[in-house]
This record gives C-alpha cells, structure tokens and sequence, in this order.
C-alpha cells in the first residue's frame, strides 16, 4: 500500500485550495513538509512561524476547563516550533470569546495561558480579541534557529533508520476514551492534562535527529506524513511501556484495544524522530546522559506503509482509512463503532 498524502482528506484539501499561491523565495520547507513555516534571513539564520486552532477538543469536550484549554492553546503552537529545532521568540494569541463573557471563565482562561508561557519560558507579544456566537482560539508562535544550527524538517528519514518518541503516547486520547467510558475519571485526568512542547529535548538531542514531526494529531498521522515525504513505511513496535500505566489499565478494564488511541485527534504533543541506525547507542547514552526521556517506536522499512506490530505478528494499517474516519462518521459512537470494527477485522486475517 504506497501511502500518499492525497488519500488523507485534509491534506488534499489543503494542496488543492493552495496549489495557486507563490512560495516566498527564502522559505525553505516546501507544503507539509515542516511543522512550522522557515524562512531564511540573511545573516543565515531561520525564523520559524507557526499558527494553530484550538477548538475541536472544546466543543468535542475533551477539555472543558478553561485554565487547561488557556494552556494547551500555548503548548501547541510552541510544539510546532520544537518540531523544528526553534528558540521561541514569543506568541501572538487571536482570541474570539462568547458575547456573554464569564468573569470567571475568562480569567481562568488567561490564567491558563499565563502559566504555559511561564513554564515555557516565553511571552505573549500581542495580538486580537473580539467577541462572538462562540469562543475560538488561535495562537501564532515566532521563533528563531541560528545559523550555526540547521533547522529540523520532516524530510530526511532513510532506509534503516530508527524512530524515538519523547514521551509517552495517548496523554491526549486517554481524555477523550474516559470521556465516552466515565465520568469521573475524566474529570480527574483533565485536571493532569498539561502538555508540555519538548523544546528543550530537541534542543539537547538535536545533533542526532534527522526529522521530526510533533504528535498532537496523535502518533498514525505523524508517522504517516514522515512515511509519504521520504517514501519508506514505518514498522511501528507497539507495546504497553509506551504508554502510561494508567492508560494500559484503563484499556485492559474496558476492552479497548490499546494501539487505536494513537489513530484519533487529540495527541500528546511529543516529538517523533528518526535517529540513523548506526548512531543509535551513542543518541541513547546521550540523552541517558542528559536525562531524557526517549522510547523506540519503530524503524524505516522499505515499503511506503505502516506496519502494527501486535503479539509478534506485522498487519498493514490502511491509514488515510483510519485518519479519514472521524469526519467520515456522523458521531462519536458511530466513530467508536467503526474503530473497533476495523480492529476486529485487522486482527482476524
């Protein structure tokens, strides 16, 4: 199955309606093939621009409270720029908020957004809030790579190479499972949910990655951008100590087969790398070294597809399938149904 960009609707939909504009002759990434947009300056550094949307999750109810909506928005954008290898200059945050404010709600809001850019060691440069029918957040994020650093794209994974995480998978899907399976439970796990951008992992590993791509539309469709842009398939290797523990036993309580949390949405924001094979044990004792979290997912196969790998036993994923479904189906449940109708299917060949 020779996986291509196009069969994902939202990439086709994008290439098609951009496919009339004129690139800038200092931008260096090409359409998807960078977390955030690079444009080349003269004294031979980059600045890296990145914009994003945070309203999905919201009306979806994944995250409902304020603060850690407020924190997410920055985390994201902040993530497009660890994806590339940026030093964050600062953010610009576009707010539309509901015509009949809450105080409360607000403030927390702002609150939320204080504290990401606190914790990630940056600012708020300006930017525009209006009111409206409904709330919508979006935030640009600004950085910089020096010249004496390349900047990190999704292009560059070969035959052979490995690939790393710099977390632990399904932090954003395990809200939205709890969400449909108990009450509680998301409640408590909402209250956990701080996403953090890996600029400061990229930062120290950086010599070692060939290509990145951030994880916050969850683990398949990174893997299968980088597998489209550098024509090789990825194997993923899943097991349960990529995940949190948590996570493993939720999954185990309700019969959800665990592999599926990384097919849908709400992501992790963690960094997915290639590393060249023959560099792999110096890359692991260095970031043992600087003490960062790294776990192996997969490696470069020849094939152009991804390969599950689940009790030793390889299955082709149909991926633009699986990335296509959730706008396919006209609810959650119906969403749910199809997952695990395909993993039924999967399993029993």
């Amino acid at each position: 199955m020779n996986l291509q960009l196009s069969k994902i609707n939202e990439f086709g939909f994008i290439s098609q309606l951009t496919q009339g504009f004129q690139r800038s002759p200092n931008q260096l990434n090409g359409i998807h093939e960078s977390d955030a947009e690079l444009i080349h300056q003269t004294d031979g550094s980059y600045i890296a621009i990145t914009i994003d949307t945070l309203l999905e999750e919201y009306k979806l109810g994944i995250i409902r409270s304020p603060y850690i909506v407020g924190w997410s928005l920055i985390a994201h954008s902040l993530s497009d720029l660890a994806a590339v290898g940026a030093d964050p200059i600062g953010l610009l945050n576009a707010l539309i908020l509901p015509r009949k404010p809450e105080k409360e709600w607000n403030e927390n809001l702002f609150k939320g957004m204080q504290d990401s850019l606190s914790w990630h060691q940056t600012y708020c440069l300006g930017g525009d809030t209006s009111v409206g029918e409904e709330s919508a957040l979006s935030c640009v994020a600004l950085g910089r790579i020096p010249a004496d650093r390349s900047p990190l794209t999704r292009l560059g994974a070969k035959l052979g190479d490995v690939f790393y995480i710099t977390g632990p998978l399904g932090l954003g899907n395990q809200l939205a499972v709890a969400k449909r399976i108990d009450a509680n439970l998301w409640a408590s796990l909402e209250k956990r949910y701080l996403p953090k951008a890996r600029l400061k992992e990229v930062l120290a590993l950086r010599k070692w990655m060939k290509c990145a791509i951030d994880t916050s539309d969850a683990l398949l469709q990174g893997m299968a951008i980088l597998s489209a842009l550098n024509g090789v398939g990825i194997r993923f290797e899943h097991r349960d100590e990529l995940y949190p523990p948590d996570l493993v036993e939720m999954a185990k309580k309700v019969n959800f087969p665990l592999w599926t949390i990384n097919t849908f949405g709400l992501g992790e924001y963690e960094i997915l790398f290639a590393v060249e094979k023959n560099t792999e044990a110096e890359f692991l004792q260095d970031a043992a070294k600087k003490s960062i979290y790294v776990k192996k997912i997969g490696e470069a196969i020849k094939e152009p597809e991804i390969k599950l790998v689940l009790n030793n036993r390889d299955y082709t994923l149909d991926a633009p399938y699986l990335l296509n479904l959730l706008g396919q189906t006209s609810s959650i449940d119906e969403y749910y149904q199809k997952l695990m109708e395909y993993h039924a299917k999967l399993i029993s060949r």
